[in-house]
């Protein structure tokens, strides 16, 4: 018989037969031809145009018929039972026409058959018939499909009832009718399929060459997932008009939102963004995407399911000049500003998962070639699909939390204080003290839809910025702040200045409760368009904004202190507290700039977890205060400051109002009383501290009173509160007195209020309902020493060495004083001998040895000790002349025994402390001929001369004593004279 006519097409061949010569009018027709493919769609034949026309294709590695002869198309698809007609093997193809019965069938054995629509019976063609392709695929009518064939075809036959057209033939013979496009091979070689690339993280991209879509244009390629965003295409062209405001550039987008697929494109007119379809497709199956388009007009569909769209009335042009670039962006877009409208862009959420069979207007691309080129990381030439979780062997360090995604795992750090793929590192603190902020100062303008922001805050103020966008040309703004306790999300999207529609004004959310608790809180925005989301500590809250306007603008992003006030009517509150791990977008900024990765960050903040301490003012004397303009707290008030004292008691901050009606905070014997008179009495609340806090160390006061009348004192980490009936308004008239107030007003205070003099120590990161007064400059009048900082004197803080012999040092404001009372010591700074002597007697200082010396002059001193507790040590002395020596012993016993030379046990007698007389003790006698003597420092005994006295009144004849003896402690000093030691 007669030869095989074969050829081989790679993609960009194909050959046409001219028909415009000797056009088709047929009622009945057949078409044969047999292909060989590892591709799994691609342009087999087609004839006709507009609604006349028959198409047949491979699809998704199924046969696809489209037949139209004027009145609708008929379709027609065969597949195989198990596998595809892409396994490199040949497949005979026959389709049979008779009026409008329709008949293919593959191999012989797989056969569909229907009819066309309507009465229409005749297929008319004066176009061309292509075969393995077209000049552009995606622009034929009925095309299912929108590249070329790759493979082999053989003996393409079109026979109807008037002529037969044996088109490989002809084509092989170069027959003048018949045009060959590209380089075709007439013999059957091997072609191999397009191996998939997978994109295995977020930041992988592959850049393909820039695609020429001016009129027309299409796309096509399959991908599979189960992530459930990313995006794949990426184009665009110049930018149009000035460089900060709003620029225009034409643009092209294919992205994955919450697993849905979406076109987006721009040519000159305005965005479209169109869904394709209510399916979700990121379930790990191979997904199909054709995008065809003409001028405004065009389709996109998924897995066959075709959705057309118009852009708006304007160009028809679509000018991309720039690169193309699949499943991501580069890190650094070279100062192009992205397209607000492609929110994965925005968001810079690459696209994970596979990509396979890239056709550009009908031409295929090599994606692993190209990655190999490019040396694209992150992008390897296999697709593989793992089956165990990752998740399960639990990944996320330090609390983040894991999700599954496409062979790998996704760690949500937000709130742990890490960043890294799995929540490893730890991420940069930053402390403010109210005067601090750090700025980031983007490189241009930006303009988002939609925006993912996370940070964490720890605080004990209930006020205060957070973090917020601002723009220099408009109010825009997205901003966080502390707002009485809450967390508090403003997004303002300015129309004025740029046409758009109005909006209703700012929306706001509110998330938390009681959130200046000085813990760490985490707080997360999602902004998705007009939606959003406001999460505090994992507790979502949901808004919708209202108006068509979308955008946001801003040039920086600010912590701390809102810098640019150009367009703010009401300024947020200066920020006291940490701030840590705030992320924009993906950007953790904060670390950016410690670590210096980015220089667009202008800070005085600072790194590390530090005291904060705002402000400090010192009250150096207790008549000193300062008075400011009323405090306002009607319905309710939120007031913190730290202090520092060593004054145990003292008027802290104290405003009157109309009535009765007043507040009061003042510092009783170490404690904080909270006094206060909403209409129904005054009532007193006392911080539950565990000791004084007059330590000289910093302490942090809260005192609120919520819109229900609850009131709240904490003292650094411990609360109480208190909820009142009754009146629930606090009427407050007059001047605000911090410090103290006039020593004329101290008898007029109301009663429950304790204190008659001012503080004195420090106060400092003073805040009145999120007011920062400078308590210097803010003053109406300021009387006393009143002085910023607070810094002790120098030598008047108490050191190791400040008081001797184991004195204990007694930090006061101005200095220090030393406790002597558990030495044998006296004196200011415990260096003083203690010495019991007849009045105006003194002691030879060269008399006192510190060791006993046998038959010499000297002073043993003997300490008696309890097992049971320790009590004061007492000292006596024995000056007079002779004296009888004796000694005493603790024997370790459950009771006390106190011994004299070669005598008798005795139980000891209770020995009052120096200055004090305790009627439930007993008192060490003289003897009954010892005259004892006592004034304000001390108890002596007067012994006559030669006389042989024993120092114990009593002397029980056993030593059996009560048990409530053994709890002191005595220190006995005995003298031994034999020469004058005293004058």
């Amino acid at each position: 018989g007669q030869a095989e006519s074969v050829a081989t097409f790679k993609g960009n061949e194909f050959f046409s037969y001219d028909l415009s010569q000797k056009p088709i009018q047929s009622s009945t027709d057949e078409i044969t031809l047999s292909f060989r493919t590892l591709q799994r769609n691609g342009l087999l034949l087609h004839t006709g145009k507009s609604a006349d026309y028959v198409n047949l294709s491979l699809k998704s590695g199924a046969v696809c018929l489209v037949i139209n002869l004027g009145s609708g198309a008929f379709e027609a698809l065969v597949e195989p039972s198990d596998g595809k007609f892409n396994d490199n093997a040949w497949h005979a193809v026959r389709v049979s026409r008779n009026l409008r019965q329709v008949t293919i069938s593959v191999d012989g054995l797989l056969t569909t058959t229907g009819y066309t629509q309507e009465d229409y019976t005749m297929l008319g063609s004066d176009d061309f018939f292509y075969v393995g392709g077209s000049p552009n695929t995606a622009d034929l009518p009925g095309s299912p499909v929108s590249n070329n064939f790759m493979g082999c075809l053989k003996d393409v036959v079109y026979t109807n009832n008037e002529f037969r057209l044996e088109l490989s033939r002809l084509a092989e013979m170069r027959d003048p009718k018949v045009t060959v496009h590209g380089d075709l091979t007439f013999r059957c070689e091997d072609v191999a399929a397009l191996d998939p690339v997978s994109f295995d993280t977020p930041t992988a991209y592959v850049t393909l060459p820039r695609w020429n879509a001016k009129k027309t244009g299409s796309v096509s390629f399959d991908f599979r997932t189960t992530e459930p965003n990313g995006l794949l295409l990426f184009s665009h062209g110049r930018q149009q008009g000035s460089k900060d405001r709003r620029p225009r550039v034409d643009f092209f987008a294919v992205e994955l939102l919450d697993g849905f697929l979406y076109l987006l494109m721009d040519m000159g007119s305005g965005t479209i963004k169109m869904k394709s379809g209510n399916k979700k497709v990121n379930d790990g199956e191979w997904c199909h995407m054709d995008f065809q388009r003409e001028g405004r007009k065009g389709s996109i569909s998924v897995n066959g399911r075709s959705m057309p769209f118009s852009t708006n009335e304007g160009s028809e042009v679509l000018d991309l000049d720039g690169d193309m670039y699949l499943g991501g962006l580069p890190e650094d877009s070279g100062g192009f500003p992205l397209p607000p409208e492609v929110w994965t862009a925005s968001l810079r959420l690459g696209f994970v998962g596979c990509v396979r069979d890239l056709f550009l207007d009908g031409r295929s691309k090599d994606l692993r070639r190209l990655a190999e080129l490019q040396s694209s990381p992150g992008v390897s030439s296999f697709c593989t699909r793992e089956t165990h979780r990752r998740c399960s062997s639990e990944p996320c360090a330090h609390g983040g939390r894991c999700r599954e995604g496409w062979n790998r795992h996704v760690c949500d750090c937000t709130g742990t204080g890490y960043l890294g793929p799995n929540c490893e590192m730890e991420s940069a603190v930053l402390s403010y003290d109210g005067s601090m902020f750090l700025k980031v100062l983007m490189p241009h303008a930006v303009h988002t839809e939609a925006e993912d922001v996370s940070l964490r805050f720890m605080s004990q103020r209930a006020y205060g910025l957070l973090m917020a966008t601002t723009s220099k040309e408009s109010a825009d703004t997205l901003r966080l702040e502390l707002d009485g306790g809450r967390v508090r999300l403003t997004v303002n999207l300015d129309c004025i200045g740029i046409d758009c529609n109005l909006s209703k004004g700012p929306e706001t959310l509110f998330a938390g409760h009681k959130l200046n608790d000085n813990e760490w809180h985490s707080v997360k925005v999602v902004r998705r368009g007009k939606s959003l989301q406001l999460s505090v500590d994992n507790v979502t809250v949901e808004g919708q904004m209202s108006g068509a306007h979308t955008q946001l603008e801003f040039h920086h992003i600010e912590t701390g202190i809102m810098t640019e006030r150009r367009f703010i009517s009401v300024m947020p509150s200066n920020f006291i507290g940490h701030l840590q791990g705030l992320s924009f977008n993906g950007m953790p900024y904060l670390d950016l700039c410690k670590n210096g990765d980015i220089s667009y960050c202008e800070l005085n903040a600072r790194f590390g977890m530090r005291r904060i301490v705002a402000d400090p003012v010192s009250f150096r004397t207790r008549a000193s205060y300062v008075a400011l303009s009323t405090l306002q707290a009607y319905a309710s008030m939120h007031l913190f400051f730290q202090f520092k004292t060593t004054s145990p008691d003292g008027l802290m901050l104290f405003n009157s109002g109309d009535g009765s009606d007043f507040i009061v905070i003042e510092l009783v014997k170490g404690y904080i009383h909270y006094v206060f008179d909403l209409g129904n009495g005054p009532s007193l609340m006392k911080g539950n501290s565990d000791k004084p806090l007059n330590d000289n160390q910093w302490h942090n006061v809260i005192v609120s009173r919520d819109d229900n009348n609850v009131h709240m004192l904490k003292i650094d980490s411990r609360t109480v509160t208190q909820h009142s009936n009754g009146a629930r308004n606090l009427d407050l008239k007059g001047e605000l007195y911090v410090g103290g107030v006039g020593k004329s007003m101290y008898n007029s205070l109301p009663k429950l209020i304790a204190s008659r003099d001012g503080y004195q120590g420090c106060l400092a990161s003073v805040d009145l309902n999120g007011r920062l007064p400078d308590l210097i400059a803010d003053a109406l009048h300021r009387v006393g020493q009143v002085e910023r900082g607070c810094e002790a004197g120098p030598g008047t803080t108490c050191m190791e060495d400040s008081c001797s012999n184991q004195g204990v040092c007694l930090q006061q404001w101005e200095g220090f004083t030393c406790d002597c009372t558990m030495t044998t010591f006296g004196g200011p700074l415990c260096s003083d001998l203690r010495i019991w002597r007849k009045q105006n007697e003194n002691m030879d200082p060269s008399c006192l040895v510190t060791t006993v010396q046998a038959g010499g002059g000297g002073v043993m001193v003997w300490g008696m000790f309890s097992w049971h507790t320790l009590g004061p040590l007492v000292p006596i002395g024995i000056v007079s002349d002779h004296v009888h020596p004796f000694m005493t012993t603790m024997y370790p016993s459950s009771n006390g025994y106190f011994q004299q030379d070669n005598a008798p046990f005795h139980c000891t007698r209770m020995a009052p402390t120096v200055t004090r007389s305790q009627p439930d003790r007993t008192s060490l006698g003289c003897g009954g001929t010892g005259k004892q003597h006592h004034d304000e420092s001390s108890l002596s005994c007067e012994i006559p001369k030669s006389i042989n006295t024993q120092l114990f009144f009593n002397t029980p004849p056993k030593p059996s004593c009560p048990s409530i003896y053994v709890s002191q402690v005595f220190l006995l000093f005995v003298a031994f004279e034999y020469q004058p030691c005293f004058s």
